[in-house]
């Protein structure tokens, strides 16, 4: 069909010219009333470039562009009930994760201890072998239960930090000193300059801790050697570096995109920790970032100096 403007036969009656400009109006006549109606519709298009969040109104003075706003409201009322049923479905999928992850997490748990005791009592070498690797699998399944646990609540309940004045580089001690048994199992060598004084952040304690605790174990699976620790106060904020060597190439940019992980084969990982680190980081109100240089990796993150820190 041709919307263009084609002028026809004035018509008697009226004395108005016609022109097949658009499939509502045909002639323009002397009242304006197809003036007004052109105005109408833009004024339709202009509501619709502003999004789904009103429906369309206006003082109608043709039946034509009524009947199509009466159309147009009946469509976005129906999207906007869509969207609602979606994400009311999405909300109570991510429930049922959360509700599920929690359940499972204390069955793995128990199996843990007793792979534990297991390994202890037996006396033969090679069950012994086949109990630690059992044991080590498990303790696998139960960090992916523990990343999808807190990345299930993160989406179903939101990111709200509680900040208070915490000493960043006593909980970074305290970490280092809580992983030395991982640390000592896999032959690898903390080193961490204590700087003496506490150094005070403003964030939420159990999310800083999560953030440290994450940063540990990413460097613990891909370390080609030692893990370096260092925190220091820079005028208004405190910057945190975990920092390890590695031997293959890493994609900094996108080592905190959820989900990702540099080895295809997810035997080391979920690609769930660095995006939550990312995730808390950002909700406490600071940064996080990663460079590669020289075969060394390291993750940095800043975070706010509390004003009692000197």
């Amino acid at each position: 069909m041709y919307f263009g403007k084609r002028k026809s036969n004035r018509r008697a009656d009226s004395g108005g010219i016609c022109y097949n400009f658009n499939p509502f109006y045909r002639c323009r006549d002397p009242g304006g009333k197809t003036h007004k109606g052109e105005k109408q519709l833009k004024f339709i298009l202009g509501q619709l470039e502003d999004g789904l969040a009103r429906l369309v109104t206006a003082a109608f003075v043709d039946d034509d562009v009524e009947a199509v706003a009466l159309k147009i409201n009946e469509l976005l009322e129906q999207i906007r009930q869509t969207i609602i049923k979606s994400n009311a479905a999405s909300a109570a999928l991510r429930a049922s994760i959360a509700d599920i992850s929690h359940d499972m997490k204390t069955p793995l748990t128990s199996v843990i201890g007793y792979l534990q005791m297991a390994e202890r009592e037996c006396k033969d070498q090679k069950i012994r072998e086949l109990l630690q690797i059992c044991l080590e699998r498990s303790r696998y399944c139960n960090m992916l239960m523990n990343d999808f646990f807190e990345l299930s609540v993160l989406d179903a309940e939101g990111c709200t930090p509680e900040p208070e004045t915490v000493d960043a580089a006593g909980i970074l001690c305290e970490q280092i000193l809580a992983g030395y048994p991982v640390f000592e199992d896999k032959g690898i060598v903390p080193h961490f300059e204590d700087p003496g004084r506490p150094i005070m952040v403003l964030a939420d304690p159990g999310m800083l801790n999560r953030v440290i605790q994450n940063l540990i174990s990413n460097g613990v699976k891909y370390t080609e050697g030692d893990i370096f620790f260092q925190i220091c106060r820079e005028e208004d904020r405190v910057v945190l570096t975990v920092s390890n060597p590695v031997s293959t190439y890493v994609d900094v940019a996108h080592i905190f995109d959820r989900f990702f992980t540099q080895d295809k084969s997810r035997s080391r990982g979920s690609g769930i920790g660095l995006y939550l680190c990312r995730q808390f980081t950002e909700a406490m109100g600071g940064a996080i970032r990663g460079e590669l240089e020289d075969g060394l990796l390291s993750v940095e993150v800043t975070l706010k100096a509390a004003d009692d820190a000197c």
